[in-house]
């Protein structure tokens, strides 16, 4: 859970979307969904109505979805931390590198010093 006090919930959604293909229906969507996952359907419609708001900063639609959630399912244990591990491969310096570099410039307030555990 996010706490909306440190990080407004429309911010959470605008670096989610900016963070991935957000506008992509790439070969790869059936397996790696956009999606806000929501506890009720309050949520659903506030989340609803600020993806509606944020679409204006987009040019094409975004194919983020809203989701019931059902339950977590952590990532492989490969996948977790990955940056933390791999930071000088290929794939660090080709993908999350560059994303997290615009974090720091556009996002940057909103950004909590980084620590041993949310490195």
């Amino acid at each position: 859970m996010f706490d909306p006090e440190a990080l407004p919930l429309e911010a959470l959604l605008e670096v989610h979307l900016r963070t991935h293909a957000s506008t992509s229906n790439h070969k790869m969507r059936g397996k790696y969904r956009s999606a806000v996952y929501v506890h009720d359907a309050a949520q659903a419609r506030v989340v609803g109505r600020a993806l509606i708001h944020l679409q204006q900063a987009f040019d094409a639609p975004l194919v983020t979805r809203v989701l019931p959630f059902e339950a977590f399912k952590a990532s492989d244990e490969r996948f977790q931390n990955y940056a933390a591990r791999n930071g000088d491969g290929p794939f660090c310096e080709r993908y999350i590198d560059p994303k997290l570099e615009m974090l720091r410039k556009e996002y940057g307030a909103l950004l909590r010093k980084p620590n041993r555990e949310n490195v």
